[in-house]
């Protein structure tokens, strides 16, 4: 892979491949193994998950939003006011 000019940070493909492995691959291995877990017995783990990654989904707009919208235009007013 090729690194850029900083030596201390990596590529974008080695920093998805790093998630990947700290978050996919244990989340695999727990499913895979099916431990029995009182304190999740009665939770359907689908409805657990797609509440997860609908929070994921509303929180990554917003903070979009806030960098495409709210930040440039605190920007722009606060170099319009002397």
């Amino acid at each position: 892979m090729k690194r850029s000019n900083d030596q201390n940070e990596p590529c974008k493909v080695c920093k998805l491949i790093r998630i990947y492995l700290i978050v996919c691959v244990p989340m695999l291995i727990v499913l895979w193994a099916k431990p029995e877990i009182s304190a999740l017995k009665g939770i359907l783990l689908t409805e657990l998950f797609a509440t997860i990654i609908g929070v994921a989904f509303l929180l990554t707009i917003l903070w979009k939003s806030y960098h495409e919208f709210w930040k440039p235009s605190r920007a722009r007013k606060r170099d319009t006011n002397p």
